[in-house]
């Protein structure tokens, strides 16, 4: 039997990456993420590298597999090992459906600003090189008694490729509040914002690293699927 990709094992929701959209509409609000929540909530072997977070908000279409859904997420930059990415601490999507992929396959704060002409080409380079890091996400599956059954730190690069890019302004602003955890690592600011249309494929990722929390832990590098 064919190993499935999403529960319930016997009729997967969804197939193998990778998946796909055309026409994805996304803005996104760099900021620079404050280096102690930053710690705090990175998973183990994981560590803070220099460079802007990002704050960004997707508008996904139909495809033939999933229907339209939007989401917000927050990456900061991180190392783990050799591997340089952006770490997803926080995603929220607006439908079960798109959860159960970005849970299962891979993968409270908003930028308010105003869109004021195209991007430079300087500035088309920059995130290009930021769209070319790897996302590393963070697996933790409980047994059944409640034990940590599955550790792992995954990688997926994503396959971004802009259609039209306009930049503007912003402000981001947080609750000051212990239930908003966002607001502690996403100070407010103000900055650029990204406003851009794409075409997207989340092809399948890889195992980085497993966590073994009854030995040292130690680094695997093979190409694992995540």
């Amino acid at each position: 039997m064919e190993q499935p990709v999403s529960m319930p094992w016997s009729a997967p929701a969804f197939t193998r990456p990778p998946h796909g959209w055309k026409g994805v509409r996304s803005v996104v609000f760099p900021f620079a993420p404050d280096p102690e929540e930053a710690v705090r909530i990175m998973p183990p072997e994981m560590e803070l590298s220099p460079g802007p977070g990002l704050i960004a908000m997707l508008s996904y279409p139909q495809t033939e597999i999933i229907h339209p859904f939007k989401e917000l997420v927050v990456m900061i930059p991180v190392r783990v090992g050799d591997v340089e990415g952006n770490y997803i601490p926080y995603i929220y999507v607006t439908t079960d459906e798109a959860l159960i992929p970005g849970r299962e396959i891979a993968l409270a704060m908003g930028p308010v600003g105003t869109i004021t002409g195209p991007m430079p080409d300087n500035l088309m380079e920059s995130q290009g090189e930021l769209a070319g890091k790897p996302v590393l996400n963070y697996k933790l599956i409980p047994g059944p008694a409640g034990e940590i059954e599955i550790e792992e730190i995954t990688s997926v690069t994503l396959d971004v490729v802009p259609h039209e890019a306009e930049i503007g302004t912003a402000t981001v602003r947080g609750d000051d509040s212990d239930l908003d955890p966002v607001a502690r690592l996403v100070p407010g600011s103000e900055g650029i914002l990204i406003a851009m249309m794409s075409d997207n494929t989340i092809p399948a990722g890889t195992v980085l690293r497993r966590i073994d929390r009854a030995t040292a832990p130690e680094a695997e590098h093979a190409g694992t699927h995540a």
